[in-house]
């Protein structure tokens, strides 16, 4: 709205200019960009810092997980913990249309392609908590991502040692027709080559997508958003080598292989939205989707381990001690399919006090999963679990259901400003949401306020405030516990968010930074406690639990260079939670009850910074840092028990690109006008990945060992790393 009255008095100042310049020749078209300034609890992320930021999964997420108040422990996965909730509490549109995660992806390794394309984004609207009536049913975050309409032709292309990507605008000379289409392929073999475990490694990850639109006049517009994913990963392991330990107890664990791994996940979305302008001030828009998605997991390997203690003078005696020795057999034959069809309604009347928003939602979704997962441990010697009279096996589930239900929701929300005395401007934006869930049979009421105060009506210093109830109906994952039994009346999850901030922007240098801090705390009620294992969380409804979270997040911006933002982002926060009825028997036959203890993803301290830079004397060079330093999540040992936990290592990371610019609009004219003019620009990019070579983990693997010099037969956790210090290079087009 700011930048719409600067252009407009800027027009009105030169109107008559304009005019005289008319008369002389044709006037070329014109392009207006301007960053638009947070509003309360939503960020707009620059969709160009994207193109820029170097990373080993190529993930669009990844310029989320370097926000405050978000953070990922594997930079393989797209999968982002936002403010303490887990994965599955994470809100994500394109174009309107929710986005749905798969079910059965367990490592980051498997996870392929994230479903938002980054070279087709055009805005990127992202909240870690606080958000208005309109978006819907999960309790951490939203992101709400819209793709680009262009009004020309043109388009990018991309290709590095990992993959290749490529997008195309275009649009009819009367621009009532037009769209973007994207396609992307993925082969990280190259990336996984460098882990612990060594095999051969076969991933093959592919999409296409297209958002089309057409506007046969003013008042109507209808647009189309489709996509189908291909993710397959084929691994066929050999061996592994896994050293870990202190200088004083260092410890090397072994493991032989045979057979393999195969799984798919294959989707398709579709979504037709129409907006119609009935009068200047109401637009009616109806939009239907459908999304399939099928999932595959199988697996059939045997291995054979040996975990040793070596002594801290190995050089010098030789000693190594045999402490865990065994053979493990793991299969898996498990697949889910999902549909999911919804109608949606959604207006808005832009009225003299502010815009009223309402709409409609009717879900019906339908999940078939079949489980056949069984595990056989031959362990130091004994079968696992140990019986006289019996084969038994380890970690066994079978299944074979299906569920379907409908879901309606319902959201009213006005947005007035008004004037408060001394020329003060407040935004208030209250809101009300229902949602009807069949199978548990719930009313879900949430209401919703947020706040914004401008100071003299100015919109580079805001103070925000946000509250609310978030609820989270049951889905198919946390209906199901680990011994495979369904509960299809699992009421929703609740919380409740109190968000206060603060935004202003000052001239340091010359140079206009932005500086914004939020406190926040959440209630968190009837949680559906989990286990998580790398990027997989495993459920157990037949417990609930309460929680909290509190925290701090703060964030210093500035644009060092045009067009680039860097920032420093900062949090602190805990995360607790108390699961009910998990009192137990200590050894001296007292009963124990826990009370809080913190929930898997207390991180109670990181640190993020992303800079975008270049060689005052050289501008063709430029430089891309981000570092990431967060501190060690909690990991439960196994067992029934929640408050059986230790800390993970900290997570650090520090990835660099150093880009040299052949050519763009400012740079290397002649090498462009060689090249016919075809091309807009072509960038050559080294990237360094884990500068430092971080020794990250992102999970553990739990090996039982035998009774040893003095010491009892126990469990070891040995750590599965994350990927090693890695160079890659791209090269990326504009035409």
């Amino acid at each position: 709205m700011l930048l719409l009255l600067c252009c407009t008095k800027l027009y009105a100042a030169n109107e008559g200019a304009a005019a005289e310049k008319q008369l002389e020749g044709t006037l070329e078209e014109v392009v207006v960009t301007g960053r638009e300034p947070r509003e309360g609890v939503l960020e707009r992320i620059n969709a160009r810092t994207l193109s820029r930021l170097a990373g080993a999964s190529g993930h669009f997420e990844n310029i989320l997980k370097i926000l405050p108040g978000v953070h990922s422990s594997n930079e393989l996965s797209s999968q982002y913990s936002v403010r303490g909730g887990s994965y599955d509490e994470n809100l994500v549109y394109v174009n309107g249309v929710e986005i749905y995660r798969p079910m059965l992806t367990r490592t980051g390794q498997q996870e392929g392609l994230s479903f938002i394309n980054p070279n087709m984004t055009s805005t990127i609207d992202f909240s870690t908590g606080g958000f208005g009536a309109e978006f819907g049913d999960k309790m951490s975050s939203v992101l709400n991502v819209a793709y680009r309409r262009p009004t020309s032709f043109g388009g990018s292309a991309e290709a590095n040692l990992l993959g290749a990507s490529a997008a195309c605008d275009f649009a009819l000379p009367d621009k009532k027709l037009g769209g973007v289409v994207g396609m992307r392929y993925k082969r990280a073999t190259y990336l996984l080559g460098a882990l612990d475990v060594k095999g051969e490694y076969n991933p093959s990850f592919s999409d296409l997508q297209a958002a089309l639109y057409f506007e046969p006049d003013k008042n109507l517009s209808v647009s189309l958003l489709g996509s189908y994913a291909l993710n397959r990963y084929r691994f066929t392991p050999v061996n592994r080598e896994t050293s870990f330990g202190t200088l004083d107890n260092p410890t090397t664990f072994t493991m032989y292989y045979e057979g393999g791994e195969d799984d798919l996940t294959q989707s398709v979305l579709g979504a037709l939205t129409a907006k119609y302008r009935i009068s200047d001030n109401v637009v009616l828009g109806f939009t239907g989707s459908t999304v399939g998605m099928l999932e595959q997991e199988r697996y059939d390997i045997l291995g054979e381990y040996w975990l040793k203690q070596t002594a801290a003078d190995v050089e010098v005696s030789g000693n190594t001690s045999d402490v865990g020795v065994g053979a493990s057999f793991d299969h898996a034959r498990t697949g889910a399919a999902t549909q999911a069809y919804a109608a949606e309604h959604v207006g808005s009347w832009y009225h003299s006090g502010g815009t009223l928003k309402w709409g409609l939602k009717a879900l019906r979704y339908h999940v078939h999963d079949e489980v056949n997962r069984w595990q056989r441990v031959d362990s130091a010697g004994y079968m696992l679990p140990r019986s006289e009279n019996a084969l038994n096996t380890l970690n066994s589930a079978y299944s074979d259901v299906s569920v379907g239900a409908w879901q309606y929701s319902l959201f009213v929300q006005e947005a007035y400003s008004l004037s408060v005395g001394g020329g003060h401007l407040l935004s208030i934006t209250p809101g009300l949401r229902l949602t009807a869930v069949e199978l548990s049979g719930e009313l879900l009421v949430s209401p919703r306020l947020q706040a914004v105060f401008y100071p003299y009506g100015r919109k580079d210093w805001q103070f925000f405030a946000a509250a609310g109830a978030y609820h989270q109906p049951a889905f198919f994952k946390e209906m199901k516990n680990p011994d495979m039994q369904l509960n299809t009346a699992l009421t929703a999850q609740r919380s409740w968010h109190l968000t206060l901030g603060a935004s202003a922007t000052f001239l340091w240098y010359a140079i206009p930074f932005r500086l914004t801090s939020e406190a926040y705390y959440k209630r968190l009620l009837d949680l559906v406690p989990y286990r998580q294992e790398n990027i997989a969380l495993l459920y157990d409804w037949s417990r609930r639990a309460d929680g909290f979270v509190w925290g701090v997040d703060a964030r210093l911006s500035a644009e060092l260079i045009s067009g680039a933002e860097s920032w420093l982002s900062l949090s602190l926060m805990q995360a607790q939670q108390d699961v009910h009825g998990d009192a137990y028997q200590a050894a001296d036959g007292q009963t124990v009850r826990p009370a809080y203890f913190p929930m898997p993803n207390d991180q109670r301290f990181n640190l993020s910074v992303l800079l975008q830079d270049h060689l005052p004397a050289l501008p063709q060079w430029r430089a891309c840092l981000a570092l990431s330093y967060g501190a060690g999540l909690p990991s439960l040992a196994p067992g029934e028990r929640y408050d059986l936990i230790f800390r993970m290592p900290p997570y650090r990371r520090v990835d660099m690109g150093l880009s040299y610019v052949l050519f763009d609009g400012a740079h290397g004219a002649p090498v462009r006008k060689r090249l016919g003019g075809a091309l807009q620009s072509c960038i050559l990019t080294l990237e360094a990945l884990n500068i430092f070579n971080a020794r990250n983990v992102s999970s553990y693997l739990w090996v039982s060992t035998v009774q040893y010099a003095g010491q009892q037969a126990a469990v070891v956790a040995v750590p599965n790393f994350l990927t090693p210090f890695r160079v890659n290079l791209k090269m990326g087009i504009t035409f």
